[in-house]
């Protein structure tokens, strides 16, 4: 009798268990973060030989129902926002390191083969093209009728935005053995354009001309010093940090260093309110005052925070491995989060979000639409 009732006793317990261990998983499933909704998806991958897939570092860009990207195949595309129907595509033979600018009716954009072009956005015609002798790496910066471009080779040109006529260009001699090759997006502020160099340097050039008005050196290594983190300018103060390095605050009328801070960042910090918000290397988001002392940090994302981008309440974040999440803007909660599907994917470019939609485009060659 005794062994029966111990049998029954075990059953009943392995029974439990399992119940329990079904309410534990319905209750994980049901507690489970909710993902973005994909609206759309599309696979732009180029023809490659086998374990040699070209990484994408592309943005794309929402403009006035449309997403207009470029691809690895060399085609620059423009689909309708909400089906992802093909509008139209030019094919270029090249491919595209910068994110679009939209300008007026035009959509204006440079490639790695050198050459910046301005096409109507929705029929595609061209309107100009420029050759400008280098890889144009960073998006275009309009202001006071111009628009500003760094090339791969280290040199910074101001076109006529409306003709794309050469105005100045400034060019600096950076030794080809000491860089990663990468560019800073230029910055304009009172009058001035702030560009961040290979060399690890900082310069102010005048808008008129390209006069150079002053540089900081920020760097004290020998090699890998790029400057290619995107530049904030916040209360008459830069904000910038050198490639795996130090975030520096300097003085936006002569480039003198007011600190230099403990905080590797990985791209600029922007203000939220009466404080910064700043993407870290490990993952996660800090929340500085504006002298860079951190109030509190919270780990989002595997990788690198490739991208942050405020909207409403809340921020969204990209990462290195293909994480994207959107976080409440004051606890950093994870409302919503989803990662793009393979093991080496991951946002190089920009978060593009306008009109209640969401833009990524993967290492991986996918451009993505999410809700």
């Amino acid at each position: 009798m005794t062994k029966i009732f111990s049998f029954l006793l075990v059953t009943l317990l392995v029974s439990s268990c399992g119940s329990l261990k079904n309410f534990s998983n319905l209750f994980d499933k049901e507690s489970k973060t909710p993902e973005f909704r994909t609206m759309w998806s599309k696979n732009l991958d180029p023809v490659y030989d086998t374990g040699n897939l070209p990484i994408s570092l592309q943005s794309p860009l929402i403009s006035d129902g449309l997403v207009m990207v470029g691809d690895n195949n060399g085609y620059f595309r423009c689909f309708e926002l909400e089906t992802g129907r093909e509008i139209w595509s030019q094919f270029e033979d090249t491919t595209y390191h910068s994110k679009p600018v939209a300008y007026k009716d035009q959509v204006i954009y440079g490639s790695v083969a050198g050459r910046v072009y301005s096409r109507n956005a929705i029929t595609g015609d061209l309107k100009y093209s420029v050759d400008l002798g280098a890889s144009v790496e960073t998006e275009g910066v309009i202001e006071s009728g111009k628009i500003f471009f760094q090339l791969r080779n280290h040199q910074v040109f101001a076109l006529d935005v409306e003709t794309g006529k050469i105005l100045w260009a400034y060019k600096r001699s950076v030794p080809y053995l000491t860089t990663l090759q990468r560019a800073a997006k230029p910055v304009v502020h009172k009058n001035k354009l702030y560009v961040g160099f290979a060399d690890g340097s900082l310069t102010a050039l005048n808008l008129e001309e390209g006069l150079l008005l002053f540089e900081s050196k920020l760097s004290t290594g020998i090699k890998f010093i790029d400057l290619d983190n995107p530049i904030s300018v916040i209360d008459d103060k830069i904000y910038v940090g050198i490639m795996g390095g130090p975030l520096h605050i300097l003085n936006a009328d002569n480039g003198s260093v007011i600190k230099r801070s403990d905080i590797v960042a990985s791209r600029a910090p922007f203000l939220e309110g009466e404080e910064l918000i700043v993407p870290l290397n490990n993952g996660s988001l800090a929340r500085t005052d504006k002298n860079l002392n951190i109030i509190n940090e919270k780990a989002l994302v595997k990788g690198a925070v490739s991208g942050v981008l405020s909207t409403g309440t809340s921020f969204l974040v990209s990462s290195t491995e293909g994480d994207i999440a959107e976080v409440n803007k004051l606890t950093f909660q994870i409302i919503r989060k989803k990662h793009l599907g393979h093991t080496y994917s991951a946002v190089f470019g920009d978060i593009e979000a306008k009109q209640g939609f969401m833009a990524v485009f993967s290492s991986r060659n996918r451009l993505y639409l999410f809700k």
